[in-house]
């Protein structure tokens, strides 16, 4: 579930996003609150402490806080080029800015802080941005960080959107329109062979009879089902 919006120019995207993320944690039931500490210049109780307190210079120029069920997340937007100086520096200020963060959380809500980025429009189909984005994400210095790279055409921001959830803490892969079945282990022993011929009914059969047989003995198992199949066709 996302916010509609009729316009979304470099401005208004933070926003955008982030009443989007907000409707949708409404929407499966989690509590939201926006947290400016997160989002501070300053440590926790270093407020008559100079050195406690960062230039902005080492923090981003824009970020927004959200406390999501029991995560924390920063939001902000990654440079306007695939640059990786660029990128480096928009990481470093956003490493800094999750220290400050963690001060304000218990050593729990810590593990679970993480920061949302936002592309530039047109990063979804660019080779650098599409590089950049995964040595992004795989950065996980002080703070899991996951990219949204926004399509080229505004009227597809909902549905990248809808992927970019798919990929953090708000997707529910377990809610979906199929039916599943019970099916009995017994059911293998009367499959046919592979069409490639290179799985014999009886061997089908002894997998099973294995399965069972060594269900609590994991390396056994492995080891009788490595030889079955070397068996194969031979008996």
């Amino acid at each position: 579930m996302t916010t509609n919006v009729n316009s979304q120019n470099a401005d208004d995207i933070i926003g955008w996003f982030t009443e989007s993320l907000i409707s949708t944690a409404n929407a499966i039931g989690l509590k939201v609150t926006t947290d400016g500490t997160l989002a501070s210049q300053i440590f926790q109780g270093g407020e008559n402490q100079e050195s406690a307190h960062l230039e902005a210079s080492d923090l981003p120029a824009k970020v927004s806080a959200l406390r999501i069920g029991r995560y924390s997340v920063l939001i902000g937007q990654l440079p306007g080029t695939p640059s990786k100086e660029a990128v480096d520096d928009t990481l470093r200020r956003f490493r800094n800015q999750s220290v400050i963060a963690r001060s304000y959380l218990s050593p729990n809500e810590a593990l679970d802080l993480q920061v949302f980025f936002v592309g530039p429009v047109g990063s979804d189909n660019n080779d650098k941005w599409s590089t950049l984005g995964l040595l992004i994400e795989r950065d996980e210095k002080v703070a899991r960080k996951i990219t949204w790279l926004r399509p080229t055409e505004e009227a597809n921001n909902s549905s990248s959107y809808g992927d970019f959830v798919k990929r953090t803490f708000l997707a529910e892969p377990w809610k979906h329109d199929g039916v599943f079945t019970m099916a009995d282990l017994d059911s293998l022993s009367r499959i046919p062979e592979l069409t490639d011929g290179s799985l014999a009914r009886d061997t089908a059969q002894t997998w099973v009879q294995l399965t069972l047989k060594h269900q609590d003995d994991t390396v056994t198992l492995v080891d009788s089902l490595i030889e079955a199949w070397s068996k194969r066709g031979k008996a």
